[in-house]
């Protein structure tokens, strides 16, 4: 019996010479593999299109609990988002955020608010004006409450530093944990409360910004099992000024 469902495209891989498998972030069900057929015909063609990374698409499935690969059946995409593959610097932060995501969303259980939060934020990527240099650390900083790995900003004092295993600041370095310097972890407290309303407002290098990014995904790492090297993330280094 097929149902209807939304979902968030993670990435597509080929399986055997006549299936690809889809990898995508459901509304009603979390992160689920689907079959797709593969050819060279107009219609693989639109299909391949429809299953790019971060596309938001409503379909309908044959859902089979405990099933590994699920049957997917009609498509169309729900969100029609052009410039997340005609500006190529967004389109270089969505194969980015795609590939993150596909790390960090590993649940089979729908999680309405997270999901929420991802479609706003892919929404207001492919639509926005003006500057989004800061776009994907925004992201991340957002990202992290759905996951229970927001740093403890309440513990934080003048000159502590940040205890990057416990997600808290101290008072001295931890002997056996990553951490951030007094100088970092203070940034730390003003990047905690970037927003897209506010994200213009970080003046930041492309130096800066590319530290960053690299500490957030090794935060990410020590919390997350999965979250490793990103394929992506040197073409974003590149990009952002």
């Amino acid at each position: 019996m097929y149902e209807k469902s939304r979902g968030i495209v993670l990435h597509t891989v080929p399986y055997n010479d006549t299936l690809s498998v889809v990898q995508i972030y459901t509304e009603e069900h979390g992160r689920m593999a689907y079959m797709l057929p593969r050819g060279a015909g107009r219609a693989a063609k639109m299909a391949r299109a429809l299953y790019t990374p971060l596309s938001l698409i409503e379909f309908e499935m044959e859902y089979r609990p405990g099933r590994e690969l699920q049957r997917i059946g009609e498509a169309h995409t729900w969100q029609a988002l052009p410039l997340l593959q005609g500006d190529p610097a967004r389109a270089s932060l969505a194969l980015f955020l795609a590939e993150f995501l596909g790390k960090v969303l590993q649940s089979s259980e729908a999680q309405p608010d997270m999901f929420a939060y991802i479609v706003r934020s892919i929404e207001l990527l492919g639509r926005m004006q003006g500057s989004y240099a800061n776009f994907h650390l925004c992201f991340l900083v957002g990202l992290a409450p759905f996951l229970g790995i927001t740093p403890n900003a309440d513990s934080y004092r003048d000159g502590y530093c940040f205890n990057m295993q416990e997600g808290v600041f101290v008072a001295q370095p931890p002997l056996l944990s990553p951490s951030l310097a007094p100088a970092e972890a203070h940034f730390l407290t003003r990047l905690l409360r970037i927003d897209y309303t506010n994200m213009h407002l970080f003046r930041l290098s492309r130096q800066q910004r590319s530290y960053i990014l690299d500490r957030m995904i090794f935060y990410y790492g020590l919390h997350l099992p999965g979250v490793g090297n990103m394929k992506s993330l040197a073409v974003l280094h590149a990009i952002f000024d």
